[in-house]
This record gives structure tokens, C-alpha cells and sequence, in this order.
């Protein structure tokens, strides 16, 4: 069984990556750290995660909202330009980007009392070389744990990581992934950190040569079918298509890419893409350009440079059986006898 702490921004695919760890066999969900991203305010982030768990019915699962900023972050009206997007596609869209990233209503629960950065390093360092650590939005809260406790990092089992590019063009700027240029101080601090890190770049989920793992309509006609009742899928089938026209249209994908969940889904199955040997990955800091830029080192360099070999960068993905799982894993989210 496979200990997981979830670091969220609560954007389209953190919602999907928030129930596939809370239904996954083989993935104990120990709670869901919220880090201001892609979906807005904290408080928009942890409310998403908490109303998500209940719909899953998991409200047993602790959520604690962390940080509420970048360490440095960019000029504010970059910063602002993800969560702001969606006013470019109300001429197109209208009306149906009502379920797109809506304001999260009042959830039927608090989040936990505890900061995100405490509940990591509370849990992490209470299960020494169990917790698997899976970040999906920027990694604030992530560094700022390793800044605070230096046995943080050696505590940690490893990190899954979902960020940067390196053969697919960035979608911040052209050589920039959202995940890493929103805080790079922190990434670059989290991948210097010396732990076993699985990178997740957007070669392997948001470019067409890896659509067999994106999200279409015929995967949610496929959950629609299998349901007879099931809220969480109902939802998915509700909500989702807009979701799969903004990135078919807008960002000329096949599908909606499931970055969130491919990144959650290699705790229990890492065969599902492709590595490379472990690599040292650097980030870069200055710039506008290229600031949030990942390097991998691949070779032998004439400049000094360089740094703890433990990343291994998923280079391809068996997409339709990670879309298999997927589904499976929603389906377990089905109801028999009126019991949940």
C-alpha cells in the first residue's frame, strides 16, 4: 500500500487527481495539502479539495491550506494571467464556462487547523521513508518544509513531481511549464533536495504524441455507461466537456490532458511511463524568457555545474492503459444497495 500526501492547486485536473487518490487500490491518501496556483485564492483551493472529498465521500481525509503566494514568484499581472484566461474564452464559450473553475461553494467541513507546511512535515516525519510526496501545482509548500526542517527531505520516501518541459513547448512561455515558472525559487530548491524525484514534464500529458492518455468524450460516454450510480462520474460527465473543447480548440490538444492524474497514478504503477536514469535538474531563475526553465543533465558539460543525480524524467506514457486505470479506479466510486 502506498502512502501518499497530495499538494494540490486545485485547477480541472487536480480535481480528477483528487479522486483518483482517494479511490485508487493500493494508494492510502493520508490528506491533501492546498497551494495557491492555475485555480486562484488559497481559500478557492482548499474549498475545491474539501468539496471534491465529499463528493467522493471522503471526508475523513485531512486538508490543510499552505501557502498563499510564490517564495518570489513573477510581475503580478503574469502571475494573474492562468486564472484570468478563461475572459479570453467567454466570446467563444459563454454561458458553458459556468463549470469552468466556478467559485468553489462554502464546503460542509473545515480544513484542518494545522498549515500545510506543518501537516507535511508532521506527517512526513512521523512515517520516516513512508510517505510519498505527489505534487501537482507549484511546489511552495514543499520547499518551504525543506527550508524549515533540514531532515524533511531525508524523511520523505520520494517525490512525484508534475512539472517543466524539455522536447514540448512550454505553456508559459516557449520554453516554460505553469507548475514551475508560478515558483521556481521552489522547485529548483525541491529538486536540489537530494530525494528520489519522478518529474512529470508536459512531453508526456499536453503534446498530441501522448493523446492516447488524454481525456476525450468517448471516456466519459464510456464512465456515463458504466454508471448507474455514481455521483462522481455523473459530475465528470457533467462538467468535464467544456474542459475537453478548451484544449481541443484553444490549445489544439486531442483531449483534456490528466497530468494530475498520471502523476498520481506512477505510486502504484511507475511502469505506466517511460524514465530516463536518474538525472540531475536544475531550474533556471533569471530572465522573463526562460525563467522557470528546467535543465536536465544528460552528458559531460565543459563548465562546471551540476548536482545530486535523483530525478528520473518520464519521456512516454502507455496512455490507453494509464486511461484503463482511470476509468476502473471512477468506477469504484459506484454505489450498490443504496450503500456508498
Amino acid at each position: 500500500m502506498e502512502r501518499i500526501i497530495l499538494d494540490v492547486d486545485s485547477a480541472g485536473d487536480d480535481i480528477l487527481a483528487v479522486l483518483f487518490a482517494a479511490a485508487a487500490p493500493g494508494i492510502t491518501l493520508e490528506g491533501v495539502t492546498a497551494v495557491t496556483g492555475a485555480a486562484g485564492p488559497i481559500e478557492q483551493v482548499t474549498n475545491v479539495v474539501l468539496n471534491t472529498l465529499s463528493l467522493a465521500g471522503r471526508d475523513d481525509i485531512p486538508v490543510a491550506a499552505g501557502a498563499w503566494r510564490p517564495i518570489v514568484g513573477n510581475a503580478k499581472a503574469d502571475m494573474e494571467a492562468p486564472v484570468n484566461v478563461e475572459k479570453q474564452l467567454i466570446a467563444r464559450y459563454g454561458d458553458r464556462l459556468k463549470t469552468f473553475n466556478p467559485k468553489a461553494p462554502e464546503p460542509r467541513r473545515p480544513p484542518d487547523r494545522r498549515h500545510a507546511v506543518d501537516f507535511l512535515l508532521e506527517t512526513v516525519l512521523g512515517s520516516t521513508g513512508e510517505i510519498t510526496v505527489v505534487a501537482t501545482g507549484p511546489m511552495t509548500n514543499l520547499a518551504l518544509a525543506i527550508l524549515q526542517e533540514p531532515g524533511f527531505a531525508a524523511a520523505v520516501k520520494r517525490f512525484l513531481l508534475l512539472g517543466g518541459c524539455f522536447v514540448t513547448p512550454g505553456n508559459m512561455t516557449p520554453v516554460t511549464e505553469y507548475n514551475i515558472w508560478a515558483d521556481p525559487e521552489a522547485a529548483r530548491i525541491v529538486l536540489n533536495a537530494g530525494v528520489e524525484t519522478v518529474l512529470v514534464p508536459l512531453d508526456v500529458c499536453e503534446d498530441n504524441r501522448a493523446a492516447t492518455g488524454m481525456m476525450t468524450r468517448d471516456d466519459l460516454y464510456d464512465l456515463e455507461e458504466a454508471a448507474t450510480d455514481n455521483a462522481v462520474a455523473r459530475m465528470l460527465v457533467e462538467v468535464f466537456p467544456i474542459y475537453i473543447d478548451i484544449w481541443r480548440e484553444f490549445f489544439a490538444l486531442i483531449g483534456f490532458p490528466m497530468d494530475d492524474v498520471i502523476t498520481v497514478s506512477l505510486a502504484i504503477d511507475p511502469t505506466i511511463c517511460a524514465m530516463t536514469e536518474p538525472r540531475f535538474v536544475d531550474v533556471v531563475l533569471d530572465g522573463r524568457l526562460a525563467r522557470g526553465q528546467t535543465v536536465a543533465y544528460h552528458g559531460r558539460q565543459i563548465l562546471p555545474g551540476g548536482g545530486p543525480a535523483m530525478t528520473r524524467i518520464c519521456t512516454g506514457i502507455d496512455g490507453r492503459r494509464f486511461m484503463r486505470l482511470f476509468k476502473d479506479v471512477i468506477a469504484r466510486y459506484e454505489r450498490a444497495g443504496g450503500e456508498g
